[in-house]
Protein backbone atom coordinates (compact mmCIF):
# COMPACT_ATOMS: atom_id res chain seq x y z
CA UNK A 1 0.00 0.00 0.00
CA UNK A 2 1.98 3.25 -1.39
CA UNK A 3 1.59 6.64 -1.64
CA UNK A 4 2.30 8.70 -5.16
CA UNK A 5 6.12 8.77 -4.33
CA UNK A 6 5.67 4.84 -3.28
CA UNK A 7 6.20 5.29 0.37
CA UNK A 8 4.76 2.25 2.29
CA UNK A 9 1.86 2.82 4.30
CA UNK A 10 1.04 0.07 7.12
CA UNK A 11 -2.57 0.08 8.42
CA UNK A 12 -2.79 0.21 12.12
CA UNK A 13 -5.87 0.52 14.85
CA UNK A 14 -6.77 2.46 17.56
CA UNK A 15 -4.99 -0.58 19.82
CA UNK A 16 -2.13 0.04 18.12
CA UNK A 17 -1.07 3.03 20.49
CA UNK A 18 -2.12 1.75 23.44
CA UNK A 19 1.31 -0.02 23.82
CA UNK A 20 3.78 1.83 26.07
CA UNK A 21 5.63 4.46 23.41
CA UNK A 22 8.67 6.37 24.50
CA UNK A 23 8.64 9.03 21.27
CA UNK A 24 6.15 10.54 18.38
CA UNK A 25 5.57 9.53 14.92
CA UNK A 26 2.63 10.68 12.33
CA UNK A 27 -0.11 8.87 11.44
CA UNK A 28 -2.31 9.32 8.86
CA UNK A 29 -5.41 8.32 7.17
CA UNK A 30 -6.33 6.76 3.67
CA UNK A 31 -8.38 9.28 1.18
CA UNK A 32 -9.58 7.90 -2.30
CA UNK A 33 -10.04 10.25 -5.41
CA UNK A 34 -10.43 9.10 -8.52
CA UNK A 35 -9.54 5.30 -8.18
CA UNK A 36 -6.61 6.29 -6.24
CA UNK A 37 -5.80 6.16 -2.67
CA UNK A 38 -4.01 8.81 -1.03
CA UNK A 39 -2.85 9.10 2.39
CA UNK A 40 -3.44 12.67 4.88
CA UNK A 41 -1.34 12.61 8.08
CA UNK A 42 -4.01 14.39 10.57
CA UNK A 43 -1.77 14.00 13.48
CA UNK A 44 1.13 13.76 15.51
CA UNK A 45 1.54 10.25 18.08
CA UNK A 46 3.23 11.74 20.85
CA UNK A 47 2.98 9.65 24.50
CA UNK A 48 3.01 12.63 26.59
CA UNK A 49 -0.66 14.05 25.41
CA UNK A 50 -2.48 10.93 24.63
CA UNK A 51 -5.57 12.51 25.90
CA UNK A 52 -5.54 15.29 22.65
CA UNK A 53 -5.38 12.91 20.22
CA UNK A 54 -7.84 10.25 21.96
CA UNK A 55 -10.05 13.30 21.20
CA UNK A 56 -9.09 13.51 17.34
CA UNK A 57 -9.80 9.66 17.06
CA UNK A 58 -13.36 10.32 18.66
CA UNK A 59 -14.04 13.25 16.77
CA UNK A 60 -12.60 11.28 13.44
CA UNK A 61 -14.88 7.88 14.33
CA UNK A 62 -12.40 6.11 13.27
CA UNK A 63 -11.07 2.75 14.15
CA UNK A 64 -8.28 2.36 11.24
CA UNK A 65 -5.36 4.65 10.73
CA UNK A 66 -1.79 4.47 8.84
CA UNK A 67 2.09 5.04 9.54
CA UNK A 68 4.74 4.99 7.30
CA UNK A 69 6.83 1.52 7.56
CA UNK A 70 9.80 3.75 7.54
CA UNK A 71 8.75 5.83 10.11
CA UNK A 72 7.86 2.32 12.00
CA UNK A 73 11.25 0.66 11.48
CA UNK A 74 13.12 3.50 12.91
CA UNK A 75 11.48 4.05 15.33
CA UNK A 76 12.05 0.46 16.94
CA UNK A 77 15.92 1.16 15.36
CA UNK A 78 16.38 4.43 16.81
CA UNK A 79 13.72 4.55 20.09
CA UNK A 80 12.97 1.04 21.56
CA UNK A 81 15.84 -0.64 20.67
CA UNK A 82 18.64 1.69 21.02
CA UNK A 83 17.11 2.61 24.78
CA UNK A 84 17.07 -0.81 25.25
CA UNK A 85 20.74 -1.26 24.41
CA UNK A 86 21.81 1.51 26.29
CA UNK A 87 19.23 0.05 29.28
CA UNK A 88 21.57 -2.90 29.44
CA UNK A 89 24.94 -1.76 29.04
CA UNK A 90 24.89 0.51 31.56
CA UNK A 91 22.73 -1.09 34.40
CA UNK A 92 24.70 -4.03 35.86
CA UNK A 93 21.85 -6.56 35.42
CA UNK A 94 21.67 -10.05 36.40
CA UNK A 95 20.62 -12.73 33.99
CA UNK A 96 17.29 -13.16 35.00
CA UNK A 97 17.05 -8.77 34.89
CA UNK A 98 18.59 -9.02 31.12
CA UNK A 99 15.50 -11.58 30.32
CA UNK A 100 12.66 -10.04 31.85
CA UNK A 101 13.49 -6.48 30.18
CA UNK A 102 14.22 -7.79 26.92
CA UNK A 103 10.96 -10.32 26.51
CA UNK A 104 8.58 -7.74 26.01
CA UNK A 105 10.39 -5.55 23.34
CA UNK A 106 10.85 -8.72 21.77
CA UNK A 107 6.84 -10.20 21.99
CA UNK A 108 5.95 -6.32 21.05
CA UNK A 109 8.55 -6.50 18.27
CA UNK A 110 7.06 -9.68 16.38
CA UNK A 111 3.60 -8.59 17.11
CA UNK A 112 3.63 -5.52 15.32
CA UNK A 113 5.67 -7.61 12.33
CA UNK A 114 2.72 -10.05 12.43
CA UNK A 115 -0.44 -8.12 12.54
CA UNK A 116 0.82 -4.70 10.92
CA UNK A 117 1.58 -6.74 7.51
CA UNK A 118 4.98 -4.67 7.55
CA UNK A 119 8.21 -6.62 4.93
CA UNK A 120 10.32 -9.37 5.76
CA UNK A 121 12.82 -6.71 6.88
CA UNK A 122 11.52 -6.03 9.34
CA UNK A 123 12.66 -9.16 11.32
CA UNK A 124 16.30 -7.65 10.99
CA UNK A 125 15.68 -5.44 14.34
CA UNK A 126 15.98 -8.79 16.00
CA UNK A 127 19.32 -9.13 14.82
CA UNK A 128 21.34 -8.33 18.32
CA UNK A 129 18.40 -9.89 20.54
CA UNK A 130 20.03 -13.33 20.37
CA UNK A 131 23.45 -12.04 20.82
CA UNK A 132 22.61 -9.87 24.06
CA UNK A 133 20.28 -12.88 26.19
CA UNK A 134 23.23 -15.32 25.02
CA UNK A 135 25.83 -13.19 26.45
CA UNK A 136 23.53 -12.70 29.19
CA UNK A 137 23.81 -16.42 30.33
CA UNK A 138 27.34 -16.93 30.11
CA UNK A 139 28.82 -17.97 32.42
CA UNK A 140 25.30 -18.97 34.51
CA UNK A 141 22.00 -20.31 32.65
CA UNK A 142 18.92 -19.45 34.05
CA UNK A 143 17.17 -21.65 36.14
CA UNK A 144 14.21 -23.40 34.47
CA UNK A 145 11.87 -21.94 36.44
CA UNK A 146 13.14 -18.58 36.51
CA UNK A 147 12.46 -18.47 33.54
CA UNK A 148 9.39 -20.27 33.15
CA UNK A 149 8.17 -17.31 34.97
CA UNK A 150 9.40 -14.41 32.73
CA UNK A 151 7.32 -16.08 29.71
CA UNK A 152 3.85 -15.01 29.14
CA UNK A 153 1.36 -18.13 28.67
CA UNK A 154 -0.67 -16.56 25.79
CA UNK A 155 -1.81 -18.01 22.71
CA UNK A 156 -0.28 -15.61 20.17
CA UNK A 157 2.73 -15.96 17.54
CA UNK A 158 4.30 -13.84 19.09
CA UNK A 159 4.39 -15.21 22.10
CA UNK A 160 5.04 -18.20 21.21
CA UNK A 161 8.25 -17.49 18.80
CA UNK A 162 9.69 -15.64 22.00
CA UNK A 163 9.26 -18.39 24.23
CA UNK A 164 10.52 -20.56 22.27
CA UNK A 165 13.91 -18.78 21.25
CA UNK A 166 14.11 -18.39 25.24
CA UNK A 167 13.81 -21.97 25.73
CA UNK A 168 16.02 -22.69 22.66
CA UNK A 169 18.75 -20.67 24.68
CA UNK A 170 18.47 -22.11 27.80
CA UNK A 171 18.63 -25.72 27.12
CA UNK A 172 21.49 -24.93 24.29
CA UNK A 173 23.26 -23.57 27.55
CA UNK A 174 22.25 -26.16 29.71
CA UNK A 175 23.97 -28.71 26.85
CA UNK A 176 27.09 -26.18 27.27
CA UNK A 177 27.29 -25.28 23.63
CA UNK A 178 29.94 -22.18 23.21
CA UNK A 179 28.25 -18.48 22.89
CA UNK A 180 28.11 -18.59 19.18
CA UNK A 181 26.36 -21.56 18.92
CA UNK A 182 23.68 -20.29 21.78
CA UNK A 183 23.24 -17.45 20.04
CA UNK A 184 22.68 -18.84 16.91
CA UNK A 185 20.19 -21.26 18.26
CA UNK A 186 17.96 -18.55 20.11
CA UNK A 187 17.89 -16.82 16.64
CA UNK A 188 16.25 -19.90 14.90
CA UNK A 189 13.56 -20.94 17.55
CA UNK A 190 12.61 -17.49 17.48
CA UNK A 191 12.38 -17.43 13.88
CA UNK A 192 10.81 -21.06 13.44
CA UNK A 193 7.47 -20.34 13.36
CA UNK A 194 7.54 -17.33 11.33
CA UNK A 195 6.17 -19.21 8.74
CA UNK A 196 2.96 -18.55 10.08
CA UNK A 197 2.81 -15.57 8.53
CA UNK A 198 1.12 -16.55 5.42
CA UNK A 199 -0.73 -18.90 6.78
CA UNK A 200 -5.02 -17.29 6.82
CA UNK A 201 -5.88 -16.17 10.01
CA UNK A 202 -9.05 -17.74 10.60
CA UNK A 203 -7.82 -21.07 10.31
CA UNK A 204 -4.27 -20.18 12.30
CA UNK A 205 -6.97 -19.26 15.13
CA UNK A 206 -9.83 -21.30 14.69
CA UNK A 207 -12.08 -21.80 18.00
CA UNK A 208 -13.66 -25.08 16.18
CA UNK A 209 -12.09 -28.28 15.30
CA UNK A 210 -9.70 -28.07 12.63
CA UNK A 211 -10.53 -30.33 9.23
CA UNK A 212 -8.33 -32.27 7.22
CA UNK A 213 -7.49 -29.54 5.47
CA UNK A 214 -6.87 -26.69 7.65
CA UNK A 215 -4.25 -29.39 9.27
CA UNK A 216 -2.74 -29.32 6.03
CA UNK A 217 -2.56 -25.65 5.49
CA UNK A 218 -0.95 -25.26 8.73
CA UNK A 219 1.46 -27.75 8.20
CA UNK A 220 2.86 -25.68 5.19
CA UNK A 221 4.20 -23.37 7.52
CA UNK A 222 7.64 -24.52 7.92
CA UNK A 223 8.57 -24.59 4.33
CA UNK A 224 7.08 -21.04 4.02
CA UNK A 225 9.10 -19.93 6.77
CA UNK A 226 12.11 -21.61 5.62
CA UNK A 227 12.31 -19.96 2.06
CA UNK A 228 11.11 -16.66 3.84
CA UNK A 229 14.25 -16.34 5.67
CA UNK A 230 16.69 -17.90 3.25
CA UNK A 231 15.38 -14.91 0.47
CA UNK A 232 16.48 -12.43 3.23
CA UNK A 233 20.45 -13.78 2.42
CA UNK A 234 21.39 -12.68 6.08
CA UNK A 235 20.58 -16.39 8.55
CA UNK A 236 22.92 -19.33 8.86
CA UNK A 237 21.81 -22.81 7.70
CA UNK A 238 21.00 -23.45 11.43
CA UNK A 239 18.53 -21.26 11.30
CA UNK A 240 17.05 -21.81 8.04
CA UNK A 241 16.54 -25.87 8.98
CA UNK A 242 15.62 -25.01 12.08
CA UNK A 243 12.73 -23.37 10.60
CA UNK A 244 12.21 -25.81 8.19
CA UNK A 245 12.82 -28.94 10.28
CA UNK A 246 11.25 -28.27 13.82
CA UNK A 247 7.93 -30.53 13.26
CA UNK A 248 10.15 -33.42 11.92
CA UNK A 249 9.83 -36.20 14.78
CA UNK A 250 12.87 -38.68 15.85
CA UNK A 251 11.46 -41.62 14.34
CA UNK A 252 10.40 -40.03 10.76
CA UNK A 253 6.72 -39.80 11.49
CA UNK A 254 6.68 -35.88 11.03
CA UNK A 255 6.37 -33.16 8.63
CA UNK A 256 7.17 -31.71 5.95
CA UNK A 257 9.60 -34.06 5.16
CA UNK A 258 9.73 -37.06 7.33
CA UNK A 259 13.09 -37.20 7.92
CA UNK A 260 14.29 -39.11 11.05
CA UNK A 261 17.65 -39.79 13.96
CA UNK A 262 20.74 -37.50 12.86
CA UNK A 263 19.62 -36.81 9.50
CA UNK A 264 16.70 -33.84 11.36
CA UNK A 265 19.28 -30.66 11.80
CA UNK A 266 20.64 -30.94 16.03
CA UNK A 267 19.29 -27.51 16.21
CA UNK A 268 16.35 -27.96 14.63
CA UNK A 269 15.84 -31.26 17.27
CA UNK A 270 16.58 -28.61 20.04
CA UNK A 271 13.63 -26.64 18.80
CA UNK A 272 11.05 -29.51 18.47
CA UNK A 273 11.35 -29.89 22.50
CA UNK A 274 10.94 -26.18 23.05
CA UNK A 275 8.18 -25.71 20.41
CA UNK A 276 6.19 -28.97 22.06
CA UNK A 277 6.82 -27.64 25.28
CA UNK A 278 5.45 -24.25 25.09
CA UNK A 279 2.49 -25.46 22.80
CA UNK A 280 1.39 -27.64 25.79
CA UNK A 281 2.24 -25.14 28.39
CA UNK A 282 0.47 -22.04 27.18
CA UNK A 283 -2.97 -21.57 26.43
CA UNK A 284 -4.62 -22.95 23.53
CA UNK A 285 -8.30 -22.98 21.93
CA UNK A 286 -8.27 -26.84 22.19
CA UNK A 287 -6.50 -28.58 24.89
CA UNK A 288 -6.08 -27.94 29.00
CA UNK A 289 -3.44 -25.40 29.79
CA UNK A 290 -0.36 -27.85 31.30
CA UNK A 291 2.09 -27.41 34.17
CA UNK A 292 5.75 -28.04 33.00
CA UNK A 293 5.96 -31.24 34.98
CA UNK A 294 2.33 -32.50 33.23
CA UNK A 295 3.54 -31.39 29.85
CA UNK A 296 7.00 -33.82 30.29
CA UNK A 297 4.92 -36.70 31.17
CA UNK A 298 3.04 -36.31 28.26
CA UNK A 299 5.99 -35.78 25.82
CA UNK A 300 7.42 -38.95 27.41
CA UNK A 301 4.10 -41.15 27.43
CA UNK A 302 2.23 -39.68 24.71
CA UNK A 303 4.83 -38.46 22.31
CA UNK A 304 7.13 -41.69 22.45
CA UNK A 305 9.77 -41.27 18.70
CA UNK A 306 9.24 -37.99 18.37
CA UNK A 307 12.16 -36.55 20.19
CA UNK A 308 15.48 -36.98 20.61
CA UNK A 309 15.75 -39.24 23.85
CA UNK A 310 19.39 -37.53 25.01
CA UNK A 311 18.08 -34.27 24.23
CA UNK A 312 14.59 -35.10 25.61
CA UNK A 313 16.25 -35.78 28.94
CA UNK A 314 18.75 -33.25 28.87
CA UNK A 315 15.33 -31.20 29.25
CA UNK A 316 13.78 -32.67 31.73
CA UNK A 317 17.37 -33.05 34.24
CA UNK A 318 16.92 -28.79 32.95
CA UNK A 319 13.86 -28.71 34.32
CA UNK A 320 13.85 -30.86 37.44
CA UNK A 321 16.95 -28.90 38.87
CA UNK A 322 16.22 -26.32 41.35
Amino acid sequence: MTDSEGTEFKRITRTFFEKEWQGTFDIFYEVSADGEKNYVKFAEFDPRDYSRLDAIFKEKQSEVFYIKETDLYKYYQFNILKHLLLELAQENYSPWEVVRTVYPVVTRLLQDYLEISTSDTFLELLDEIPEVLSESLFPNNLSFFELFAITQKENTIQTHCANVGLYCLSLARELEMNRKDCEEICRGGLLADIGKKSIPREVMFKETALTEKDRQTIRRHPAFGKKMLNEMKRYSNTVLRMAGEHHENFDGTGYPLKIAGNNIDFAARICKIADVFNALTCRRTYGELLSPEQALTFMKEKMKGQFDPELLTAFFIYVDRQ
